[in-house]
């Protein structure tokens, strides 16, 4: 009997396992189900998930290139219709954003468009005033800000959050790609 309770045990351990490999799909709406692509070399985290609505989604590094990001996946269906329109996209980003103004060294936020051609979006990079001081930032500290919002499909648009101390290295452009990414051609 032991002999087979383990044998048991060690089976659902083994077939958990498995399924732990399996990517983390989100229903962000009847018709959309998002696949969060996996990194072996980030912690993926869910923050806050409603089915049928939203998905927060926290990235850090394990190791290496430091930086911290948020995806905010977003239904936006007829019914909701926040994001369904760039002027909405660029007015929704520039809002949340000004909340910063007094900590950053833009004096106004300026938005760049998604280099998708395929859909709209904008992102705007924000400067930390104290930590653009610093000869090194602090560990957890960053330089900068990029905030921004991306139309992902006909239902959906993705906001992010990615704060780095670099806007330039090719580590910094595969952040953002990965971002890209999400939207359906």
């Amino acid at each position: 009997m032991k002999k087979l309770l383990f044998t048991l045990l060690i089976f659902l351990i083994s077939f958990s396992s498995v399924n732990a490999a399996e990517p983390t799909r989100i229903r962000l709406n009847v018709d959309e189900i998002i696949e969060i692509q996996e990194n072996p070399s980030w912690n993926i985290t869910i923050e806050k998930e409603l089915q049928l609505r939203f998905a927060d989604i926290k990235i850090k590094p394990q190791n290496g290139y430091p930086f911290s990001m948020m995806l905010y996946f977003k239904c936006d269906t007829k019914d909701l219709a926040q994001f369904d329109s760039p002027e909405k996209i660029a007015r929704s980003i520039t809002s949340s954003s000004e909340k910063y103004l007094p900590y950053i060294l833009e004096k106004k936020i300026t938005l760049q468009p998604i280099p998708i051609k395929s859909t709209y979006g904008y992102l705007t990079v924000l400067t930390d005033a104290e930590v653009s001081k610093m000869a090194k930032s602090p560990q957890g500290e960053f330089k900068y800000m990029t905030r921004g919002m991306v139309r992902i499909s006909k239902d959906s648009a993705l906001g992010f959050s990615i704060m780095s101390n670099d806007i330039t290295s090719t580590d910094y452009n595969s952040l953002l790609n990965y971002v890209y990414s999400y939207v359906n051609d």
